[in-house]
């Protein structure tokens, strides 16, 4: 099932209910309604005639010729009829719209036992008609002969026909039914025409990510600028696809600067060996060509290897095992590999931590990093400039930095500074080797140790490398 049709399902099964609860409850409360509005008419004419005997001791009195008596209520339910009735059953006056039926009806009644004496009014239904009924009796009849408005007993009967009632309950009846219907049927159209229009957007977004295919990462999906949830995942998905060609543009970028840095000392290497199977050597020649092809072979083995680092995932590989790094005595034993340097003497260490710190790192992977840095500083720095290792504490963080006074580096190479095979444009300029690696792969690493790897560099006036580690909370 789609989703147009999963809404509109729920949105008309909602709104079915919802009509169908409002109409049974509007119809029960307005039938309640005009039931009493039916029978309190007619209890009110009933009351005003009872009102009107006056009832003695030994007789009840009807005297029409005294007073007028004209009680008739006529509205959308037709009019109230009555008759009143004294001894024998003999009818003593009666409304002037009074007709037959009506009066044989009440009679069937008093016959039937249905108006008794001295109760409360009594309510039958005779065929389409609802009748009313009371008895006034004096308490103590003489049973003599008496006047002729003078009675033992008088009967009252109000009746009224249904057929206006029920003709009004139909039409409230088709009422309930036929408009709840056609509002639901009309909420069943607009409600579709809407959310198939509000979903466009989706189903135009779909066909466009059917039509990109795995190469092209230069079509963007079209949304709106409603500012809704579909603007979002509109947006949300093209800045996917934006990342999507980053990477791809640097797989691509990568694969082919790995090439050309391995196409190099492959063509050295090959060089090399056809330049010693030209003619017979001495076996000092050979040793000294072999000693060269090791070279070789040694750089394209750290190429390789630097390659496959970069290339694996951090999902793909284990993360070392770190422990706690005394970084005082790590600086001690680290400045013995840099004394080997021809750079040694230009190398200034300084250690401004006065308590014992630590960090969560491993030897060799701190020490490729900050080696990579100080060799770097002293590659790209003329001799005799200093070269300055500093080791701080900031923030509840350790900070191994590296000053040099080299050449410096443009603000626009900064950005990219640690990507893959990227070199600045100084030191292309000035033609200094190097395969742009170095960089990246420290920059891995201080990630892998939680730190990280930043640079603040002015174009000739050198270069301040920072590697930001956390200080190690002991347990």
């Amino acid at each position: 099932m789609s989703l147009t049709n999963r809404v509109c399902t729920f949105f008309l099964a909602a709104l079915g209910i919802i009509l169908a609860i409002y109409s049974l409850v509007f119809y029960g409360v307005t039938r309640d309604h005009i039931h009493d509005q039916f029978s309190g008419e007619m209890r009110g004419v009933l009351n005003s005639l009872i009102a009107a005997a006056e009832v003695e001791e030994t007789e009840v009195k009807w005297q029409p010729l005294e007073h007028s008596i004209d009680i008739g209520v006529h509205d959308e339910f037709g009019e109230v009829q009555w008759v009143v009735r004294g001894d024998d059953g003999l009818i003593v006056e009666q409304s002037r719209s009074a007709d037959r039926d009506f009066l044989s009806r009440t009679e069937r009644l008093a016959d039937s036992g249905g108006i008794t004496p001295n109760t409360a009014a009594t309510m039958a239904r005779v065929d389409n008609w609802v009748l009313m009924g009371q008895q006034v009796s004096a308490p103590h009849p003489l049973r003599i002969q008496r006047e002729f408005d003078e009675f033992d007993q008088l009967s009252v009967a109000v009746g009224r026909s249904t057929i206006p009632r029920d003709a009004i309950l139909f039409r409230l009846t088709l009422l309930v039914t036929l408009l709840p219907l056609l509002a639901w049927s009309i909420a069943a159209v607009l409600g579709r025409w809407v959310i198939r229009k509000a979903l466009r957007p989706v189903s135009a977004m779909a066909k466009q990510a059917q039509q990109i295919t795995g190469t092209d990462f230069q079509s963007r999906l079209t949304h709106g600028d409603s500012g809704d949830e579909l603007t979002e995942l509109g947006t949300a998905f093209n800045r996917l696809l934006d990342r999507q060609q980053t990477a791809f543009e640097q797989q691509r970028r990568f694969a082919g600067d790995a090439a050309h840095e391995l196409r190099t000392p492959i063509t050295v290497l090959l060089g090399q060996i056809d330049v010693t199977l030209r003619r017979r050597r001495s076996e000092s020649e050979y040793e000294s060509n072999l000693e060269l092809l090791r070279s070789e072979t040694q750089s394209l083995q750290e190429i390789v290897e630097s390659l496959l680092f970069l290339a694996r995932s951090d999902a793909e590989s284990d993360p070392p095992p770190l422990r706690s790094v005394n970084v005082t005595r790590w600086l001690e034993h680290q400045s013995m590999t840099w004394s080997a340097n021809t750079r040694s003497q230009d190398l200034c260490i300084e250690n401004q931590l006065v308590d014992p710190t630590m960090v969560r790192a491993t030897t060799a992977l701190l020490g490729r990093v900050v080696d990579n840095l100080v060799f770097n500083a002293m590659k790209y720095s003329k001799a005799g400039s200093p070269v300055i290792v500093r080791v701080s504490l900031e923030d509840k963080e350790v900070l191994f930095q590296v000053l040099d006074s080299g050449p410096g580096i443009a603000a626009d190479d900064l950005p990219q500074l640690f990507d893959a095979f990227f070199r600045s444009s100084e030191a292309r300029r000035r033609g200094i080797a190097g395969s742009g690696l170095g960089l990246a792969i420290a920059s891995r690493i201080a990630a892998t140790l939680g730190g990280k790897l930043e640079c603040e560099s002015t174009l000739g006036h050198g270069s301040c490398f920072t590697l930001r580690l956390p200080v190690a909370i002991e347990t």
